[in-house]
């Protein structure tokens, strides 16, 4: 005990503190012999290591056809993906673009589309659909595009979206 109160004197701390210090530092020292003696019976090593990719490669190069075979059409499928992801052919960009402009294909007339044409508008949802149709039956017909601003969720930039897809008659 002396030789403890000689070291908490020399650090500047008080007996307590120094006992508090002893105890963690002895703590985590059993902690960690516990640690390696449990990891000392698990032989087992911390890194582990795939060797799937270089046996196919292996087996490939050893000339077995059945192993082959299979390696050759993984390689046909990932290179058939990848040139139908990065096809940027006049044909395919046609195709894309007809896709989106095939959900408006007509005029609508605001006044009289139901719930399904209007969710047809670029940035009209269910919701926006709905508001439409009661603002028709609270005031009546529109009488400009512009009375869509009074409706909630509609707003000047939707309004320019939707310019050339609808009339109001």
């Amino acid at each position: 005990m002396k030789y403890l109160e000689k070291i908490s004197k020399r650090i500047g701390f008080t007996g307590t503190e120094t006992s508090i210090i002893l105890f963690i530092i002895f703590a985590c020292l059993i902690g960690i012999t516990i640690n390696l003696i449990k990891n000392a019976k698990n032989d087992e090593s911390f890194l582990e290591f795939s060797y799937k990719q270089d046996d196919s490669l292996f087996n490939a190069a050893s000339g077995d056809p059945g192993i082959q075979d299979s390696v050759n059409d993984l390689e046909r499928k990932k290179i058939a993906s990848q040139h139908e992801l990065l096809d940027f052919t006049k044909e395919k960009l046609q195709e894309r673009n007809v896709k989106k402009k095939s959900s408006v294909q007509k005029v609508i007339n605001i006044n009289t589309a139901n719930k399904e044409e209007l969710t047809q508008l670029p940035g009209f949802g269910e919701k926006t659909a709905a508001a439409v149709i009661d603002y028709r039956l609270k005031h009546g017909k529109l009488k400009n595009i512009e009375e869509l601003l009074n409706i909630k969720g509609i707003g000047k930039k939707k309004i320019e979206k939707i310019k050339s897809l609808v009339t109001i008659e």
